[in-house]
C-alpha cells in the first residue's frame, strides 16, 4: 500500500510539473510570437500575457501570426477572455503597416475600438470603431492585423471621442494605441492575438464601402480625439 500511495505521489509529481511547464511555455509563446512579429515594438512596449480568442465565422481563428485572407475576416469576430467579474475591458484592433510594412508611413489603421467591456458581452459595451476587416491595398504585401485588450478597474469616458462608423476610412489613419493607451491610463495589456493578411479580390469591394467622412458623419468636430485624419 505504502508503495502504491509513493507511486500516485511520484505521478502527480510529474503531472504538476508538466501542467506548469506546458502553462510557461504558452506564456512564453506569447511574448515570442509579438516579439519576433515586431509588434513589440511597433504597436506596445510589451506583449500581453495571455492570448485573446479570436474566431471568425469563416471558421478560422487567429492564432499568433497565422495567415488569413481579407475575405475570412470580413465578419466581426467573437472573442473570448478569461475576465475578472468587477472589472472592464477596453478593444483595440489595428494594422501598423499601411500602406505597408516596408512604408508605414500611414501607421496606424484602426479597424475597431470597443470600449468599457463588462464580461465577454461586447454587445452592451461602447462601440468607439465600427469593425472593418482586413483592407491591406494590392501590392502592398502581408499586413500585421493586432488585437489588444486592455484591463481596467473602472468605466472609462469616451465622450470626447468620435464614432467611427464601418464606411468611414479617413479618421482611422494615423492612430497612435500608445497615445490611445496614456490617454486613457491603460496600463494593464491583459490580452492580445494577431493574424497576417494580404491583398484578395475582397478588399477593392471593402474599399468601395469605405469614404472620406465629414465632420457630421463624425458626430462632431474631433477636438481632443486621439484618432487621425
Amino acid at each position: 500500500m505504502l508503495r502504491l500511495i509513493a507511486a500516485i505521489a511520484s505521478l502527480l509529481a510529474v503531472l504538476l510539473i508538466q501542467i506548469r511547464g506546458s502553462e510557461i511555455l504558452n506564456d512564453a509563446h506569447i511574448y515570442r510570437s509579438f516579439a519576433s512579429n515586431e509588434i513589440v515594438p511597433d504597436v506596445v512596449d510589451e506583449a500581453p500575457d495571455c492570448w485573446l480568442r479570436v474566431a471568425y465565422k469563416s471558421g478560422r481563428e487567429a492564432e499568433g501570426g497565422n495567415r488569413l485572407t481579407p475575405t475570412q475576416t470580413r465578419t466581426v469576430p467573437s472573442l473570448s477572455f478569461n475576465t475578472n467579474e468587477r472589472s472592464f475591458y477596453t478593444l483595440l484592433m489595428t494594422d501598423p503597416d499601411t500602406p505597408s510594412r516596408d512604408d508605414p508611413r500611414d501607421r496606424e489603421f484602426v479597424h475597431w475600438v470597443v470600449g468599457n467591456i463588462q464580461g465577454n458581452d461586447l454587445d452592451r459595451a461602447e462601440t468607439l470603431v465600427e469593425y472593418v476587416g482586413a483592407v491591406p491595398p494590392k501590392g502592398s504585401g502581408m499586413h500585421r492585423f493586432v488585437f489588444l485588450l486592455y484591463e481596467h478597474e473602472n468605466r472609462l469616458n469616451f465622450t470626447t471621442e468620435v464614432r467611427l462608423s464601418n464606411r468611414c476610412r479617413n479618421p482611422r489613419r494615423y492612430f497612435s494605441t500608445r497615445n490611445f493607451a496614456q490617454k486613457y491610463g491603460l496600463t494593464n495589456l491583459w490580452a492580445g492575438n494577431f493574424f497576417q493578411a494580404q491583398y484578395d479580390d475582397y478588399v477593392a469591394q471593402l474599399q468601395g464601402q469605405l469614404s472620406e467622412c465629414t465632420s457630421a458623419d463624425l458626430n462632431g468636430p474631433r477636438n481632443g480625439t486621439v484618432f487621425g485624419g
